[in-house]
């Protein structure tokens, strides 16, 4: 179920927290700063709190968002960050692909990957340095053996420039590349020394949960508890409307199912602690960073197509603008005893034809003991609850 508060969602400006020195674990209070995205004309681009940056083509306003291939631009950050050129499709490519820039080849891709195509490094910054001053851009089927063809081929697909170049100088400054000699647009004479090491990767705690796929079922009163805490009114059927995993020796996750739409189901996330059915105690889950479908002030967080994979203690929560996924928001979370941490973010707040999402967060979890993570007092007490 798509709305336009969902699409507008804005992760905020990256403002990179100092890491936790030595890879420490992150304390609790240290909220996550996922980085910002922007829309410049047909491109959009984002970086992540390690500054790994990427532009991805959109399809032109008004497209009907079947365009089978995606052209996307990716550098990481530091000195050495290497550049890629990404072009994937829906469905297998053909074996090589010419990327045509105002007519000429500049460089040929090897599709054999199946539905991937990829140019790296020093190959790969000459042609996105092309790109940046292009009129348009195309991929067409590579001619034998490889080798620049003398007569036109046909086009597998067509790419705007428009915004290219401002989403390339919006990398340039995020990662304080700019006026270095090797920045996409905003080159300079500065060595690439100047470029600033890029942060490392924060380090959340992990409470080892269970390899269980469920927890003991919940009595009538207790669903009725529960549905009173997720404050809940949508009459949905009960079958599958609630599900319950085990976190840890004493905390189970509980997931209630609140709204359920074409392509989006939408589930208030509870806590339910005690091992005996009909004994438990229910509290509304806590984030450090709120779902992406997160709804009202004063409600309850909401994880929509909510997964919980047991083995690898990893809840999911993947909210579609519309029912194709080229448009959304996704974040990964582990269980730290206390709340859920965030370890992976990713967003397109536009619906244009861009099936792969821009990465704005990452961190690393690393299972530890309850005890080891810092809290503000018994229950959790300490840990903000989710934004509303």
């Amino acid at each position: 179920m798509a709305t336009a508060a969902m699409l507008a969602l804005s992760h905020g400006p990256l403002r990179a927290a100092a890491p936790a020195a030595g890879g420490d674990v992150m304390a609790s209070a240290e909220k996550p700063q996922p980085g910002l995205t922007q829309y410049n004309g047909d491109w959009a681009v984002g970086c992540d709190n390690l500054l790994r940056c990427e532009a991805v083509a959109l399809q032109p306003e008004g497209g009907d968002g079947e365009e089978p291939m995606l052209l996307q631009v990716g550098r990481t950050g530091g000195p050495a960050g290497p550049t890629t050129l990404r072009v994937s499709g829906l469905s297998r490519l053909p074996a090589v692909i010419s990327l045509v820039v105002d007519g000429r080849e500049v460089a040929v891709l090897d599709g054999t990957a199946s539905d991937e195509a990829v140019v790296r490094g020093a190959d790969a910054l000459r042609v996105v340095q092309e790109m940046a001053q292009a009129t348009t851009i195309e991929l067409r089927p590579g001619s034998d053996g490889g080798k620049p063809s003398r007569k036109p081929l046909p086009t597998l697909a067509s790419f705007s420039s428009a915004g290219l170049a401002e989403s390339l100088r919006f990398i340039d400054s995020r990662q304080g590349r700019t006026g270095t000699q090797s920045a996409f647009v905003a080159r300079g004479t500065e060595p690439d020394s100047a470029v600033p090491t890029p942060p490392v990767v924060p380090v959340v705690a992990q409470v080892p949960s269970p390899d269980a796929d469920a927890a003991p079922s919940l009595t009538h009163m207790e669903i009725e508890e529960a549905r009173r805490i997720a404050r809940c009114e949508a009459q949905l059927p009960s079958e599958g409307a609630i599900e319950l995993f085990p976190l840890d020796g004493n905390a189970a996750l509980l997931l209630l199912t609140c709204d359920a739409g074409a392509y989006n189901v939408s589930a208030v996330p509870l806590i339910a602690r005690g091992s005996a059915a009909g004994t438990r105690t229910f509290s509304v889950a806590h984030f450090d960073f709120a779902p992406g479908f997160t709804g009202e002030p004063g409600k309850p967080p909401l994880v929509v197509n909510a997964l919980w994979d047991a083995r690898r203690g990893v809840l999911s929560s993947l909210a579609k603008g519309r029912g194709t996924g080229d448009c959304g928001a996704s974040e990964n979370y582990v269980w730290d005893g206390a709340a859920f941490r965030l370890i992976e973010s990713r967003a397109m707040h536009v619906c244009r034809g861009a099936w792969e999402w821009i990465r704005l967060w990452e961190a690393e979890p690393s299972r530890a003991e309850p005890q080891t993570v810092a809290h503000g007092g018994a229950g959790g007490a300490g840990i903000a609850p989710a934004a509303q």
